[in-house]
């Protein structure tokens, strides 16, 4: 019975959520949402969602933009932000340590993906400063071995007019933003890569093509 009622309750909040944050992108952020490939997206089964990092106004919109539920990894300490916290548990956020080896938060993303849940990463770890896409960290490949589940690149473009790098306060974008979705990419494909190095670098070319980005590992080579 409660399993049911929670799930009445994520179903109606769901819906809610969705329909406030499209009202708030058009006013008053004046933010015009345009989704690229968004039947690309599995409507069910475990997903590893990759996407580049430029403000923190990027979980809500890839969140809206994706035609399911998506659990994103976010630093550990969100859980304990009044309000904010209520919605990252509510939202199935899987909270992890940054920069550090935290296997606890690694466990709990892999049984969220074997789960058959969307889970959405920016493996760059933090926000880009230059607008350049950084060097993906490599807690994503530990997750792609043990779940063996499809990997699907998004590019995000724009989200920085709304919330720009530094700043906590959303401002009118008074523009488009963008939010690209790619062709899902087989476990194996990635994994048959000689090496860690190469299998995030093909993550970051893909991403790289969706959000238009320069890599910073490409530019420093």
């Amino acid at each position: 019975m409660r399993t049911l009622w929670n799930r009445i309750v994520f179903d109606l909040a769901y819906a809610l959520f969705k329909i406030l944050f499209g009202i708030t992108f058009r006013f008053p952020l004046f933010a015009w949402l345009r989704i690229e490939g968004r039947q690309n997206v599995p409507r069910r089964g475990g997903l590893i969602v990759v996407a580049n990092h430029l403000s923190l106004a990027d979980p809500p919109v890839l969140w809206y933009a994706a035609p399911r539920h998506l659990c994103f990894m976010g630093r550990a300490d969100i859980p304990r932000i009044p309000l904010v916290g209520a919605i990252a548990r509510l939202a199935k956020t899987v909270p992890i340590k940054q920069r550090a080896a935290d296997r606890t938060g690694l466990k709990l993303a892999i049984e969220t993906v074997q789960s058959g849940e969307a889970l959405a990463i920016f493996p760059e770890g933090e926000l880009s400063e230059s607008r350049d896409l950084q060097p993906f960290l490599p807690g994503v490949l530990l997750i792609l071995r043990q779940t063996r589940a499809p990997v699907l690149p998004v590019g995000i473009v724009g989200t920085d007019r709304i919330l720009p790098y530094g700043k906590l306060v959303p401002r009118p974008a008074f523009g488009v933003v963008r939010v690209r979705f790619g062709q899902v990419i087989p476990a194996e494909q990635i994994l048959s890569l000689p090496s860690a190095e190469e299998q995030l670098a093909f993550l970051e070319e893909q991403v790289a093509r969706l959000s238009g980005q320069r890599r910073a590992r490409a530019c420093a080579e």
